[in-house]
């Protein structure tokens, strides 16, 4: 008897707490997960027929939304002009003016500049801070001001940017001309480019990094790719940079570059319009010369050939070594060309094109006397730098 009264009396509270959940979540009184739910539901609808429904294993039951934290060292996603919402949005600053209108009150219009801590004066309401704010968010604030403090409810705003402030710009990495400038609010990225002096032969145009740091400290970046549109014929992708963005153009390391058109980008308007090289040849009576030559950037050995000076005698086919740094390779490389096959045969393997920073040297003898003094280094050569370095003491010391 008693366990009977023991099995009831269960029963009784089981379906009692069921009855009064199922009736919260019917008038709303009750938060729920969405998931949990709908399994408490039919766990109601299942005891009328005597059935167990158990929620299904792909389904998720999830609380709260969240975002996984960015890690440390993290690669920055590809720009897309229709996906990078923060790098689209235009956010308020010193020497930005907006007008702002208000719908059915004009007594709260006004149009305004924003003064160094990024306030304007507003009739009325009096100061209020926009800096770092998207017009969107100016929208919203000024119309839950007014509606909190002056009227009954909160008015439709509409707000837009008067004239935008120059932007200031960091462009570190591989360009010609590093440092700070000043452009117009819309500007592309290949401008940029040019204004600075335009990227080195070192440069990846598939990784132009723009880095930006928000109101609250929060750095973001995005990662803009010049080079596959260029090489597709696409349109060259827009972002809206704003004052304080740095802009990195990274560094083309050793094993990326097989893929990577070295002769189109040379040719193109993005990196720098010219290039050095350096000619090493014998004068007369007894002598070493040594003359940088600026040449279009995409020229090749016969367009240097053509700009020589005059003082150079006449190239042989056996005289003429071209010597550059091979960053692949790590060490320096020289190939001899022949000026004679390139001309009259059309040989274009000898016609190769030249980059910065590249050796012409103008007799064997002075090809033998340079590779001894690389052989006797105590140091060896390491960068391109290093190998000028060492045409330009071989110079001095082939005059002593």
């Amino acid at each position: 008897m008693s366990n009977r009264f023991y099995f009831l009396r269960r029963n009784f509270f089981k379906t009692t707490l069921l009855s009064l959940i199922c009736f919260a979540l019917n008038e709303g009184v009750l938060f729920v997960p969405q998931g949990v739910s709908k399994n408490l539901t039919n766990l109601s609808r299942s005891r009328k027929n005597k059935q167990l429904v158990l929620p299904s294993k792909s389904e998720k039951i999830r609380t709260f939304d969240y975002t996984e934290p960015i890690p440390e060292g993290y690669q920055p996603l590809p720009f897309s002009e229709e996906t990078s919402e923060q790098f689209n949005s235009y956010r308020l600053n010193f020497g930005d003016s907006i007008v702002v209108r208000v719908e059915r009150f004009p007594e709260f219009n006004f149009s305004a500049l924003l003064d160094g801590s990024g306030d304007v004066i507003a009739p009325i309401l009096g100061k209020i801070s926009l800096r770092g704010l998207t017009i969107e968010e100016v929208e919203t604030k000024i119309s839950y001001e007014l509606g909190r403090r002056f009227l009954q409810e909160n008015p439709r705003v509409i707000a837009a940017v008067g004239r935008q402030r120059p932007v200031t710009l960091t462009i570190i990495g591989e360009i010609f001309r590093p440092g700070y400038y000043t452009i117009g609010p819309v500007i592309p990225m290949s401008r940029v480019l040019r204004i600075a002096g335009g990227a080195t032969s070192n440069a990846d145009l598939r990784s132009i990094i723009v880095r930006r740091t928000l109101i609250d400290g929060t750095v973001i970046e995005e990662k803009l790719d010049l080079y596959t549109p260029l090489v597709r014929g696409e349109k060259e992708p827009r972002i809206r940079l704003q004052g304080g963005d740095t802009v990195i153009i990274s560094r083309l390391e050793v094993g990326e570059d097989r893929d990577y058109d070295r002769l189109l980008i040379s040719r193109s308007t993005l990196p720098r319009p010219t290039i050095k090289i350096r000619v090493v040849a014998p004068i007369q009576p007894a002598g070493v010369a040594l003359r940088n030559i600026n040449i279009p950037n995409g020229s090749t050995f016969l367009d240097a050939v053509a700009r020589l000076p005059r003082f150079i005698p006449l190239i042989t086919k056996e005289d003429v070594t071209l010597m550059r740094f091979d960053p692949e390779l790590g060490r320096v490389v020289t190939q001899t060309l022949n000026v004679a096959e390139t001309v009259e045969d059309g040989d274009l393997t000898q016609n190769v094109p030249l980059r910065d920073e590249d050796v012409i040297i103008v007799s064997r003898t002075i090809l033998g006397k340079i590779l001894a003094g690389i052989r006797v280094l105590t140091q060896p050569i390491r960068d391109v730098l290093g190998l000028t370095n060492f045409i330009d003491r071989f110079d001095r010391f082939d005059r002593r």
